[in-house]
């Protein structure tokens, strides 16, 4: 069940104003983000270059990772329980977009699950901040994958 947005379209428009502040804030940083619920908690981390990695963590120990940039992601990759890559894609720029606030993550794109109201974001709430001063590599992806699973 979609749970409704918790800012409104026009809250949306007044925020972008605020996009290179909020860009600056989430520069080095490890965002934990609760929802949307196919998803569940997920982690987002922002090096000093404003590379985005999203890891989804999965019930069968399976990972889903995008990788990409302050608008959305330009690739997938899955990763079995073993942390052995199962798959690797580019994605088209519609595929998985996002807009990062303080306090909400909002998500859209082709590969999501459609909704009743079709231009309504899903979202997710941001519940936690911490600093983050690594690079993201592929060998940094993998450890960091063991190290999210053994919280």
């Amino acid at each position: 069940m979609d749970k409704k947005i918790p800012i409104t379209p026009f809250e949306i428009i007044r925020r972008m104003k605020d996009v290179s502040k909020i860009l600056e804030w989430s520069r080095k940083k490890h965002l934990t983000v609760s929802g949307p619920d196919f998803w569940g908690i997920h982690h987002i981390y922002i090096d000093n270059s404003l590379k985005h990695v999203v890891f989804c963590l999965k019930a069968d120990l399976t990972t889903h990772v995008f990788i990409g940039i302050p608008t959305g992601a330009k690739g997938q990759r899955k990763y079995d329980k073993d942390v052995n890559l199962l798959f690797s894609e580019q994605l088209n720029d519609d595929s998985l977009e996002w807009k990062i606030y303080k306090d909400i993550v909002l998500y859209k794109g082709k590969m999501l699950p459609l909704k009743k109201i079709l231009e309504e974001p899903y979202w997710g709430e941001i519940v936690g901040v911490e600093a983050f001063n690594d690079y993201i590599n592929d060998q940094w992806i993998v450890s960091k994958i063991k190290e999210l699973y053994n919280k």
